[in-house]
């Protein structure tokens, strides 16, 4: 083991080398990238691979082995492929969900609590507050506990772990090489658009995926865009070449805009989906809340959860697992208007407790499958309504519109999710109409979002944070904050002085410390008045001079010609709220505090731009 362990430390040491030494070379820079980006998307599409064999693995022992009940699958067309004479035992459905939540929870609390809920809001979290920062097992046990969730008949997507993977994988190969946070930032953004890319079959809308979806409003993350294209590509690739194949996920006809009359029942759509989708929101997160009060073990709440989601597929077994089944029916008209309402409202409920409970499993999948059911009743709807206008080869159209369209609204991704649709159908026909749904729901369906660790935009985000103060500190010096400011020099200290006197200047004083300069005008250090204070309260007939006070070895100093961006960092570096300012000779000029910076800044503020 030390010698396994000794060269692994010897490789990564070199490893890091040959990054360093690329970094000053361009075309090895972008090389490096590259690198990175093909690796990240060949373990995002193995990852993806291995999870939905788990998942299958686990639904032929619970669904299939235990409770002989086979969901539609769409390479079938939406067929089952039971066999003949087989049918539902419909009192185990909710005894194997139950346990599916069980062993969840157990799985999740026991080894990784923040693999917990649905993977990519996690993710989030991670890029916004945790400096990019993954545990290396956290992906694992979100595979591991998300196979059983859904396996077993848990409600809930595939995105979520898979991105999780990708992003996990990105975040502990950047620390793993020692890499700055930005760059581990930007490798987990990648992560999570190869997860995305590889499960949906859609690289162009995982991409986009992984940029949008960090932000609420119209912001992008634009710096790790490449990077992501380039391990949404891979990703796609390795899952569909030695897996899935590359047929879309969803087999429909070739649709195509044609009838610009059809904008205005899309229009009505899209504020249907809007509201539909706030409620899926609030309902969500009402049931998380819920879950939070309740005093138990965090282990067994994914259990409750699974049987209150047992109960509604004991009469409605359509909410089951991720349903694309379900939604290729209704793409094809095999579905009821009625039937199409239940399932889209009973998705809402059922996802809510399935990982509102604290099940481990993706909110994307399902989101598309409420989205679908809606667009389709609604469509059949208008074509009962006006049949001369809506005609029944639209109804089609309105299920895969309302797919995009939901969405957009629910998780503010609006660009993403209409070319998922378009990918994940392998039409682009329908885009027109896509665009002008996925910009109601976004609009009309206000701030709330089912991310709930998205951030506004850039400037929000504490990852961009320096981005945003350092930039107008850099337009100032030190000398700008001292006239700004009003700030005169504090009274220097000989060093014979004694504490009585000290004590004088002190008192007179705005100042937290005072230099102490010899005779040759050089500082040989400070006295602070907490030094003096002490000194008064327990001895205040203490003899002493400055000399004796004076403390040499941590003189906090700056520069006259600093940019303002200097000193805040050793305000905040050396722990102090006053800086003494030292001109090019080493002089004593000053001293200054945080508040001349604000002063300064508030003054050029008044000022023209440049000037």
């Amino acid at each position: 083991m030390p010698r396994i362990k000794n060269f692994l430390i010897r490789s990564r040491t070199n490893l890091k080398r040959k990054i360093i030494r690329f970094q000053d070379n361009s075309i090895f820079y972008f090389s490096r990238w590259i690198f990175f980006g093909v690796l990240i998307g060949a373990i995002a599409g193995a990852g993806a691979i291995v999870f939905n064999s788990l998942i299958r693995l686990f639904r032929f022992i619970f669904q299939v082995g235990l409770a002989h009940y086979y969901s539609p699958r769409p390479e079938f067309m939406g067929q089952t492929g039971a066999p003949s004479g087989v049918h539902p035992i419909r009192w185990v459905i909710p005894l194997i969900i139950m346990l599916g939540g069980l062993i969840s929870g157990i799985l999740v609390y026991t080894f990784a609590p923040e693999a917990e809920g649905h993977g990519t809001d996690a993710a989030i979290d991670a890029f916004h507050n945790k400096d990019g920062y993954i545990r290396g097992r956290v992906p694992l046990i979100k595979m591991l506990a998300s196979s059983v969730t859904l396996g077993s008949g848990g409600s809930g997507g595939r995105e979520g772990p898979v991105a999780q993977i990708g992003a996990g994988f990105g975040s502990v190969l950047a620390t793993y090489l020692g890499l700055p946070v930005p760059d581990r930032r930007t490798m987990l953004v990648a992560g999570i658009g190869a997860g995305i890319g590889a499960i949906f079959k859609s690289p162009l809308a995982g991409a986009m995926f992984g940029v949008e979806v960090l932000y609420s409003e119209m912001d992008f993350e634009g710096g790790a865009l490449m990077l992501s294209i380039i391990a949404s590509i891979i990703g796609y690739s390795v899952y569909a070449y030695f897996y899935a194949g590359f047929n879309p996920v969803v087999r429909t006809p070739m649709f195509a805009f044609s009838r610009p009359v059809m904008l205005v029942f899309y229009a009505m759509l899209g504020i249907f989906l809007a509201f539909a989708g706030q409620f899926y929101v609030r309902f969500f997160y009402y049931i998380h809340d819920l879950f939070k009060k309740i005093k138990i073990k965090p282990h067994f709440k994914p259990m409750i959860g699974g049987a209150l989601v047992g109960i509604i597929a004991y009469f409605f077994p359509e909410i089951m697992g991720v349903g694309y089944g379900w939604l290729q029916l209704a793409v094809l008209g095999k579905l009821t208007i009625i039937t199409l309402i239940l399932l889209g409202f009973f998705k809402i409920v059922a996802t809510s407790f399935t990982i509102s409970s604290g099940g481990s499993a993706g909110v994307y999948a399902p989101s598309l499958v409420i989205g679908g059911a809606f667009g389709g009743a609604v469509g059949a709807i208008f074509h009962i309504l006006l049949p001369h206008l809506v005609h029944v080869s639209d109804i089609a159209p309105f299920v895969l519109i309302g797919m995009g369209g939901f969405f957009a609204g629910a998780a503010k991704t609006p660009i993403s999710s209409l070319i998922m649709v378009s990918e994940m159908t392998g039409s682009y026909g329908l885009l027109p109409p896509l665009m002008l749904v996925s910009s109601i729901t976004f609009i009309v369906s206000g701030k709330r979002s089912i991310y709930r660790s998205q951030k506004k935009n850039r400037m929000e985000s504490p990852a961009h944070l320096k981005d945003y103060l350092i930039k107008p500190l850099r337009r100032y010096s030190v000398s700008d904050a001292m006239e700004g400011g009003g700030n005169a020099s504090a009274v220097y200290i000989k060093p014979e002085m004694p504490l009585y006197e000290i004590v004088k200047i002190f008192f007179n004083s705005d100042f937290f410390m005072h230099p102490v300069i010899d005779k040759n005008g050089k500082i040989i250090g400070i006295i602070k008045y907490d030094t003096v204070k002490n000194l008064m309260m327990t001895s205040p007939d203490d003899s002493r001079t400055a000399k004796d006070l004076m403390d040499s070895s941590k003189m906090p100093r700056i520069k006259m010609t600093d940019t303002l961006d200097i000193a805040v960092h050793n305000f905040f570096r050396k722990n102090t709220d006053e800086l003494l300012i030292m001109d090019n000779d080493g002089n004593y000029r000053g001293i200054l505090r945080k508040r001349d910076v604000l002063l300064a800044i508030e003054e050029g503020q008044k000022q023209p731009y440049g000037q």
